[in-house]
């Protein structure tokens, strides 16, 4: 006899979740990088305008994917 096909089950979306917690832990590390990166960069007279757009675009995406898996915890 052979097994039934496997269905997706609540297994395999934890694990999807699971990749989109670690990206948002990952955006939002990078983020704070940056920050980091602006202070020293005013520390040493650099312009900071490049550190600081990087910082907002991994800023807006940490949040995005921090929302996309607070909404999905429920479910």
């Amino acid at each position: 006899m052979t097994d039934p096909a496997s269905r997706p089950g609540p297994g395999r979306a934890h694990r999807g979740l699971r990749w989109f917690r670690f990206l948002a832990v990952l955006f939002t590390v990078a983020a704070a990088a940056c920050l980091v990166l602006v202070a020293i960069d005013l520390f040493i007279g650099r312009p900071a305008a490049g550190d600081l757009f990087i910082a907002g675009i991994n800023a807006l995406a940490a949040v995005v994917l921090w929302r996309f898996v607070v909404k999905h915890v429920g479910t």
